[in-house]
């Protein structure tokens, strides 16, 4: 068991916020996080779909092309003697199916039920993260989220005023260590045994003044167990050996990430596209999204902000209503946090 140097630091567990874990529904309910597939580019689809997309067929249908996108009512016709391959944006999987219709297999994302975490459920649900109650905390930034798949990552926080240096430590199932550092980042160290797939870990993270330890925060992160990693990047292979478009390609990813809560990966995956200088405004309302669940408000106001801009360029009017509905929901827990804090 890791002991914290001075017990006068106290250390607070990052909780989930019920206002952010509420408007999460509201927004999901209302408009779909994979909804903005109809509105991206592929080059396989004639005309946008006005519809919610469920699905997209990868190959094997009589009627639909490669890459053509699925509303909950369309009907498959597989090739004769083979199943039509789709991958539902739901739940983020490759189906093999037979004559049935998309509904039966793919529901709508908005349908999709959010709960409180536990540790049971706590690949399914949605995480908010972040320093409700001071500022000052040297609150986890990432990995974003909790549950990831890197065993190694690499590790941030909030600054803390004033601070001369952090202690980061990490204890779990064959992982036992601290490390002091002056920055607020922390590659995961070489020379440690790195967390193991299926466990739990929980992260320190303490502000030092000198000698004197003067915050503190702890979290929690979950490893995907190898079962799902592998599942996982069964997937993943089979949507990167497509013939797509970037941006197409950086959307069905982050459907995969996401149906799983690997917020992490689905951040990293469309930041890339956004440093790439993607014009696509469903890149960055999906980054809100994800730094909303995450509960990092203020970056999620500005991958609104942008989203917004995008889509009103290009008179995209679906991906402008997602965006501003992500922003209000963005901006309003930016002002409770400012309340929190503010006492």
């Amino acid at each position: 068991m890791l002991i914290v140097a001075k017990s006068t630091a106290k250390i607070k567990k990052v909780s989930n916020s019920q206002f952010v874990a509420i408007a999460l529904i509201l927004l999901f309910s209302s408009f779909s996080s994979a909804g903005g597939q109809a509105q991206s580019a592929s080059r396989s689809d004639s005309h946008q779909r006005d519809c919610e997309v469920v699905a997209k067929v990868i190959s094997g249908d009589i009627n639909w092309t490669p890459q053509s996108k699925l509303c909950k009512d369309d009907k498959i016709h597989p090739v004769r003697g083979r199943k039509v391959e789709i991958f539902c944006y739901s739940h983020g999987k490759l189906l093999y199916l037979t004559d049935s219709t998309v509904s039966e297999h793919c529901l709508p994302v908005s349908q999709r039920r959010f709960e409180n975490c536990t540790l049971k459920n706590g690949y399914t649900c949605v995480t908010p993260k972040g320093a409700e109650e001071d500022e000052n905390i040297p609150t986890l930034i990432t990995p974003y989220g909790v549950v990831i798949l890197n065993t190694n990552p690499i590790l941030s926080w909030s600054a803390t005023p004033s601070a001369t240096s952090y202690m980061v430590q990490i204890e779990g199932k064959g992982v036992n260590w601290s490390v002091e550092v002056k920055a607020t980042q922390l590659p995961y160290p070489k020379d440690q045994p790195a967390m193991e797939p299926g466990n739990v870990y929980n992260v320190n993270v303490i502000a030092n003044r000198g000698d004197e330890p003067i915050a503190a925060s702890a979290s929690i992160l979950l490893i995907v167990p190898i079962d799902k990693a592998q599942e996982i990047a069964t997937t993943i292979n089979r949507l990167q050996s497509l013939n797509q478009f970037q941006d197409e390609l950086a959307i069905d990813l982050d459907s995969v990430y996401e149906a799983e809560n690997l917020l992490n990966e689905s951040i990293l995956v469309l930041k890339a596209r956004a440093k790439a200088g993607s014009t696509n405004p469903t890149i960055y309302r999906l980054l809100g999204d994800r730094y909303l669940e995450t509960y990092l408000p203020s970056a999620a106001i500005s991958a609104y902000a942008t989203a917004s801009k995008l889509a009103r360029k290009e008179n995209n009017t679906d991906e402008l209503v997602k965006a501003e509905a992500g922003a209000k929901i963005a901006d309003q827990s930016q002002k409770r946090l400012e309340r929190v804090r503010g006492g």
